[in-house]
């Protein structure tokens, strides 16, 4: 027992005796590098929003650009590598233009320098809306004034009902943000109906949040969904009929706008009752306004789009048809159903889907989102709300704040601010 112990002694001195080797190594490895002059990253700031930059090789730009008119920027942040020192610092505002500006960054301990050339750049075209004007059908694609494809990528409100929660984040505020942090270029008003706190209760109140969301999209150059947010639509289509009307007469003549006239049907006939419905309330928006978008739900929370595929509405143009996912729940087999109803020229669009929750690490989300890109399909993430469920985007209060922090966001809402921010733009 004795010798053994003390041959495991001499065996962990050994151990130790090589593991102190080694950990010198790497401090000599770390100091050799400290004698270089590098950057990492750097950070700009415009109205709170915080824009990150790629660093290539010895050419820095940012990861998202501007909004359209900035003309500069601030510093919020500069990653240096130790011992390093740069003509710029975090607060210094710098001028966004077509020119490049140096970087130029100096080790204080080995004297070496390193330049660095930095393009601040902002968006040519004042808004999405402006960029590609009134939205239209074509075969299976939604396509902009040009005729080419527009795939969107945006938020969803939650249901507008009053004392539900998600009615604190219907402010002009909330649109502006994410507008500009998110680069969102789609909105959605979930106006409530038959439940408590709805339309039906108190209309007043419902269409007031609705002009608020949509009064905002208008300003900040977005496209905006009024939805008619229930599961019984055709319960109430004489009311559907005086919504959408009045919807229509104050903004039917804004490229901006496009009508939902049914969230999500249940599994109820296509042909006998959702049909019928949205026929009618199709007659009754054309009338006032003849060409905007229009988005029909389809069966089983809209999601049998090809129901609609085999007897598609034909009273009248540019009518598209939702489709719905939640991708704990549904996968391959739903896209492969929208894929085949898309083969036989139904236009999709995806006015509501939500990721797993409580993580970014979601890959059937990044399969939805890659079938969304290559279909050119748009998409509006639920929910704007801080409710505790999986698809909130925003932690309890965050309504209150003019900008939203990281610390602020769900996982939901960091992953699906991820694929938004990085969406065809």
């Amino acid at each position: 027992m004795h010798l053994k112990k003390g041959l495991n002694f001499i065996g962990l001195s050994l151990i130790l005796m090589i593991v102190l080797a080694a950990c010198a190594k790497k401090e000599t490895a770390a100091v050799i590098s400290n004698q270089e002059a590098s950057l990492s990253s750097i950070d700009f700031e415009y109205n709170g929003s915080i824009f990150n930059t790629l660093v290539s090789g010895n050419n820095i730009n940012l990861s998202r650009v501007l909004p359209y008119g900035v003309t500069k920027a601030t510093v919020k942040n500069i990653y240096l590598a130790e011992n390093c020192t740069a003509n710029i610092k975090a607060g210094d505002v710098v001028n966004v233009s077509n020119n490049t500006t140096s970087i130029v960054v100096k080790n204080t301990s080995s004297q070496k320098e390193n330049s660095y050339q930095l393009q601040l750049t902002a968006r040519n075209y004042i808004s999405v809306v402006d960029k590609y004007g009134l939205l239209q059908t074509l075969g299976n694609k939604i396509v902009d004034k040009n005729k080419n494809p527009v795939s969107l990528a945006g938020n969803s409100f939650f249901w507008s009902n009053n004392g539900w929660g998600g009615e604190n984040y219907y402010k002009s505020q909330v649109v502006s943000w994410l507008a500009l942090d998110w680069g969102t270029s789609i909105v959605r008003a979930a106006m409530g109906v038959d439940d408590n706190g709805g339309y039906l209760s108190d209309k007043l109140g419902n269409v007031t949040k609705v002009k608020t969301i949509v009064d905002a999209a208008l300003a900040n150059g977005l496209y905006v969904i009024i939805d008619w947010h229930t599961e019984s639509a055709y319960k109430y289509s004489d009311e559907a009929v005086t919504f959408f009307t009045e919807m229509a007469t104050l903004y039917g003549k804004n490229d901006n706008v496009i009508y939902e006239i049914f969230n999500e049907p249940l599994d109820i006939s296509w042909p006998k009752v959702l049909k019928p419905y949205a026929e009618k309330v199709i007659t009754a928006i054309r009338k006032v306004d003849p060409d905007n978008l229009i988005i029909v739900g389809t069966p089983t929370w809209s999601q049998r789009v090809d129901l609609a595929a085999a007897d598609p509405i034909t009273i009248s143009n540019n009518i598209a048809y939702t489709l719905h996912f939640y991708t704990v729940y549904h996968k391959q087999a739903l896209r492969d159903v929208a894929t085949a109803a898309l083969k036989t020229g139904l236009p999709i669009f995806v006015t509501e889907w939500g990721p797993i929750g409580y993580t970014q690490n979601d890959p059937e989300a990044e399969l939805w989102m890659e079938w969304c890109r290559t279909n050119m399909i748009s998409h509006l993430a639920w929910s704007v709300n801080d409710k505790a469920e999986e698809w909130s985007i925003a932690r309890p209060g965050t309504f209150n704040l003019t900008t939203w922090e990281d610390a602020n966001l769900t996982e939901s809402g960091k992953l699906e601010r991820k694929f938004i921010r990085s969406w065809i733009k």
